[in-house]
């Protein structure tokens, strides 16, 4: 009878070992109401979905897993199973991603889409692959612009001498420095309270950050200069990705497809339409030519293009 019993616990234990639910841990930085919720919040419906609900994903917002770097390095840790962090911030991990960072290189959100789903993007994937990371998709933080405390932008002679808080991405304060501004690396966190300390004159942002943290009330001058357009990757390890059964993993990749195509386009709707409301706040837009900006930016294009392989990207995303 004893004998029976073991043998009973053991199947039961391996039944219940077998249909254990997976518990995927999600994070980025973003407040609930925000684009990267949205898509993450899409990706969780569509693979507990396709895995009738063997899966399950758990969605951890504002930082709650970290700073997108520690979050990055959670994946490696396997403390995080997946995450979206800047294109930026993961450039510090696989340099060439490093081409998508540079000022003025997409012409619209359109020629942004098609460079993300088309050969750069695929080449890209790849280089991510080769240090550790599968790419679910590719989202996108908004048109960027400039924000100041006191003196308004209306020319590339106005942002001069003003420190300006970018993300610790090379090519983002080699830009500012050429714009002629003093780039200020600093952490999104303590970004807030910078500006209203005057420990920075301004930072850079989209339409949808700068009204989700409620920036203007401490920078309410807003300059739509459109200086760059923020890819961010939503990512998991490869180690990771791989250990799982392939219809998670045929799971995974169809959420994240879905799930870049809803957080976009919250993205871009969400951009597109609070200029109106950023003026009922009573922030001072104003609309600098990007002649000037354009022309000092060569110079970054200089110092990052350098190898076959980026420049061979670039071309890529220029000719289409």
């Amino acid at each position: 009878m004893r004998k029976i019993l073991i043998i009973l616990s053991a199947l039961l234990f391996s039944f219940n070992v077998a249909n254990a639910k997976i518990i995927l841990k999600a994070g980025h930085t973003a407040n609930p109401d925000e684009p990267y919720h949205k898509g993450m919040l899409e990706l969780k419906r569509i693979v507990e979905k396709e895995t009738n609900g063997e899966v399950e994903i758990k969605i951890f917002p504002n930082g709650q897993l970290g700073s997108e770097k520690e979050m990055i390095e959670g994946l490696k840790l396997g403390t995080v199973d997946i995450t979206s962090p800047s294109n930026g911030n993961l450039t510090n991990f696989v340099p060439e991603l490093g081409i998508f960072d540079l000022p003025f290189l997409f012409r619209d959100r359109a020629h942004m889409y098609k460079a993300m789903d088309g050969a750069p993007g695929k080449k890209l994937s790849k280089a991510m692959s080769k240090k550790g990371f599968r790419l679910l998709g590719f989202y996108e933080a908004g048109v960027r612009h400039i924000m100041t405390t006191k003196k308004p932008i209306k020319s590339i002679d106005d942002i001069k001498g003003l420190k300006i808080r970018t993300m610790g991405v090379p090519a983002h304060v080699s830009s500012f420095n050429a714009f002629g501004a003093k780039a200020t690396p600093m952490a999104y966190a303590e970004l807030y309270g910078a500006l209203q300390q005057n420990v920075v004159d301004g930072a850079e942002a989209a339409n949808t950050n700068y009204n989700s943290k409620k920036f203007y009330e401490v920078a309410p001058h807003w300059a739509q200069i459109g200086w760059t357009a923020l890819v961010a990757d939503l990512i998991m390890s490869e180690k990771k990705f791989k250990s799982l059964p392939k219809n998670v993993q045929k799971a995974l990749l169809k959420g994240g497809l879905g799930s870049a195509a809803v957080e976009r386009k919250a993205y871009a709707d969400s951009d597109n339409s609070l200029l109106s409301k950023l003026k009922a706040n009573g922030v001072k837009v104003t609309y600098p030519d990007p002649k000037g900006f354009r022309e000092a930016s060569k110079a970054v294009y200089d110092e990052f293009v350098k190898s076959s392989s980026s420049k061979s990207i670039l071309k890529s995303i220029q000719g289409m």
